[in-house]
């Protein structure tokens, strides 16, 4: 070991917790197993980095186990309110609407308060923050009323 790796009794410094995670984490992205990339980041409890995994492996709902998958959808429904996360959020929006008209409304086992999240916050921040100019994905509007319909909510009660 060199002088600069030791701590100073030449022993060698417990390494942040938080960068362990992000370590272990981008190990499993590198050889593709997304779940265990999100599960240890969700584990830290750390939303900028939980955001910068999402950022860095894109919509990966399909690779991930429902239990993983339905932590990272809160997530996603909590930051979709944020302005500079609102785009990066419809597209796991998107692919969540994608698998759930593919497969059905019982995919991924999402639980109804989940759901409603989802929809409830969709629906806020759709009226409330803006697109960019060239966001080529589906309308925030057209998402909510695709999921809505598939999982039986009437959308008029969202906001209420």
């Amino acid at each position: 070991m060199t002088a600069e790796a030791l701590g100073e009794n030449g022993t060698v410094p417990e390494r942040d917790p938080v960068w362990t995670s992000w370590s272990n984490a981008m190990d499993a992205l590198h050889v593709g197993d997304m779940d265990s990339a999100f599960a240890e980041v969700l584990s830290t409890g750390d939303d900028l980095l939980l955001v910068k995994l999402m950022d860095k492996a894109g919509p990966v709902i399909d690779q991930l186990s429902d239990e993983v998958a339905t932590e990272v959808l809160h997530a996603v429904s909590q930051l979709l309110m944020e302005q500079n996360f609102f785009e990066m959020c419809l597209y796991w929006v998107q692919q969540l609407a994608d698998i759930v008209m593919e497969n059905g409304p019982d995919v991924l086992g999402i639980p109804m308060e989940v759901k409603m999240e989802i929809l409830e916050n969709l629906h806020e921040a759709s009226s409330s923050l803006e697109l960019a100019e060239e966001w080529d994905g589906s309308p925030p509007d057209q998402l909510l009323l695709q999921l809505a319909s598939a999982w039986e909510i009437d959308p008029q009660h969202l906001g209420k």
